[in-house]
C-alpha cells in the first residue's frame, strides 16, 4: 500500500513539472507597443498581423495600446513603461537627444504625410507653381520648421511666397473660397475631406521634393534590445508581414483594424479612403521599396535638417539613435 501511494505521488509530481516544464517552454514572450495616436489607418499593418496571427506565430503575445502622442510614447519606452513605441521619429529623435536611453529600429512611415495640398484647378503642379501665391500654415504646427526647408530646397525664396498662419480647422475653408491657393498639411486632413464634398485636390509631399523626413518609426530601450535583441526582430518581421499583406488587401487591413479596435470612431469607408496615403508613406518608393528600411544616407540628411532647425540637442551623429541591425536578413518588399 505504501509503495502504491508512494508511485502515485511521484506519478502527479512527474505530471506536473512536465507540464509546468511544456508551458515554460511554450510562453510567448510579451510585447507592449504604445501607439503615437488612437487607431487610424497609421496601424493598419500592427493590426492586420494581430488579426492574421502574425505575431503569435512568432511566439509574441502583443499588446497594442493606443497613445497620447508621439512624444508620449517616446517617453514610456524610455521609462520602461513600454517595451515599443510607435511614434514620429522628429519626436523620438528629440527625446533620444536629451539623453533617452531609446533608439530607433524601423521606420514605418518612410516618408512623412506632410506636404502641401491644393485645388486641382489652382494651377499648382509643381513647387515653383507656388511664386506669387498665398499659402497657409498652421501656427505651432510640425510644418512651421519644415516649410522653409520645402522651398529653399525647391529654389524658392520666402519672399516670393504670401505665407499667412491660420487654424487647421480652417483651411479648408480658407481653400474653398478662394482665400488662400494652398496649405501645408496632410492630405489625409485636406485631399480626403475635399474628395467627400466633390472637390478635387492635389498634393505635393515634402519628402519627394527635397526635404526627406522620415516619420512613424518603431522605438525601443537600448538595454532591452541588448538582452532580448530575437524578441525585437521577430517583433519587426511580423510586423512587416502585416503592412505588406496590408498593402496587398486594403479591405482586410480595415476590417482588422476595426476588429482590434472596435471603438474607433472612424467609419469603414473613411479608412478606405485615406489607407492608400499610410500606404504611400509606407513604400515612397513604391513596387519593391524596402518596408521598414530607411537608407543611412536618408538619416545623415535628417540629423542635419533637424540640428538646422534646433530639434536636435545633442552633438551626437544622427547614426548613434538608429540602427537596421533589427530588420531581417532579407528584406520585406513593397508590392
Amino acid at each position: 500500500m505504501y509503495n502504491f501511494s508512494k508511485m502515485l505521488v511521484q506519478m502527479a509530481l512527474l505530471v506536473f513539472f512536465s507540464s509546468f516544464a511544456i508551458c515554460f517552454v511554450n510562453a510567448a514572450d510579451r510585447i507592449k507597443l504604445t501607439m503615437n495616436w488612437t487607431a487610424d489607418t497609421a496601424h493598419l499593418g500592427f493590426a492586420l498581423a494581430q488579426k492574421n496571427g502574425y505575431y503569435a506565430e512568432e511566439d509574441l503575445e502583443v499588446t497594442l495600446e493606443e497613445g497620447r502622442g508621439s512624444s508620449v510614447a517616446a517617453q514610456l519606452v524610455a521609462t520602461g513603461q513600454s517595451e515599443l513605441g510607435y511614434a514620429d521619429a522628429g519626436a523620438a529623435l528629440n527625446v533620444a537627444s536629451k539623453g533617452a536611453p531609446i533608439k530607433i529600429i524601423s521606420t514605418i512611415w518612410k516618408s512623412g504625410q506632410f506636404g502641401i495640398q491644393y485645388l486641382e484647378n489652382s494651377g499648382i503642379k509643381e513647387p515653383k507653381d507656388l511664386i506669387g501665391k498665398k499659402l497657409s500654415v498652421p501656427p505651432g504646427s510640425a510644418q512651421v520648421p519644415l516649410v522653409p526647408l520645402f522651398l529653399k530646397a525647391n529654389g524658392i525664396k520666402e519672399s516670393e511666397v504670401e505665407i499667412v498662419s491660420a487654424a487647421q480647422n480652417a483651411n479648408l475653408g480658407l481653400l474653398t473660397s478662394g482665400q488662400i491657393d494652398a496649405v501645408a498639411e496632410t492630405p489625409e486632413n485636406t485631399v480626403v475631406p475635399l474628395a467627400a464634398q466633390g472637390i478635387k485636390a492635389g498634393n505635393m509631399y515634402f519628402y519627394n521634393h527635397g526635404v526627406p523626413i522620415v516619420s512613424l518609426s518603431l522605438i525601443a530601450r537600448e538595454d532591452k534590445l541588448a538582452q532580448k535583441p530575437e524578441v525585437y526582430k521577430r517583433f519587426i518581421r511580423a510586423t512587416l508581414k502585416g503592412w505588406q499583406e496590408a498593402i496587398r488587401n486594403p479591405e482586410a487591413s480595415v476590417d482588422a483594424l476595426k476588429e482590434v479596435f472596435p471603438e474607433s470612431q472612424k467609419s469603414r469607408d473613411a479608412l478606405l479612403k485615406s489607407a492608400a496615403y499610410s500606404f504611400s508613406s509606407a513604400c515612397p518608393g513604391g513596387v519593391g521599396d524596402k518596408l521598414g528600411h530607411t537608407e543611412v544616407s536618408t538619416w545623415k540628411t535628417i540629423g542635419e535638417i533637424l540640428q538646422s532647425v534646433g530639434k536636435l540637442e545633442s552633438s551626437k551623429p544622427i547614426t548613434a539613435y538608429f540602427t537596421n541591425d533589427f530588420l531581417p536578413s532579407t528584406s520585406v518588399n513593397c508590392p
